[in-house]
């Protein structure tokens, strides 16, 4: 599945954060530092599809453990789900259907055999292991701070 930003949100990237804008629905989030990565590798498009981004990130963060590579991969894909969810994201599908096959076939063959390797430790371990923020911070700062505009 490829990603790309929705075009009614206005953002900003900022001392490793992203502020993000919904005109859709008038919300304002800040993403951590880890949501921002994510944010700013969806906005190059290079790869912008949950295999490629997930791989990227278990290179980055887990390359000598593949368990934990195995959280990493599992959480980005439900990050990216989850601003997926809210809106923030679209997916591109039909496009990139046969691509994102083969991305995930190639790129995340062993996934499952990690998983099962590791156990599936909990993404805490991934935030002390990786230095990488924990997802629920990270669902944390997704979470609308309130409404656009003057209030009432």
């Amino acid at each position: 599945m490829r990603y790309r930003i929705a075009p009614d949100v206005v953002w900003m990237a900022d001392d490793g954060e992203v502020r993000l804008y919904d005109g859709h629905s008038g919300e304002f989030q800040t993403l951590n530092s880890t949501g921002a990565e994510l944010w700013l590798l969806v906005s190059e498009g290079n790869p912008a599809d949950a295999a490629g981004i997930a791989s990227q990130m278990a290179q980055r963060y887990a390359a000598e453990d593949t368990g934990q590579a195995a959280v990493v991969v599992r959480d980005v894909r439900e990050f990216l789900d989850t601003l997926a969810g809210q809106g923030l994201l679209l997916t591109d599908t039909a496009d990139m259907a046969d691509t994102a096959d083969v991305a995930d076939t190639a790129d995340m063959a062993d996934t499952a055999d990690m998983a099962d390797t590791a156990d599936m430790a909990d993404t805490a371990d991934v935030a002390d292991t990786a230095d990488m923020a924990d997802m629920a911070d990270m669902a944390d700062d997704l979470a609308p701070s309130g409404p656009a505009g003057p209030s009432a």
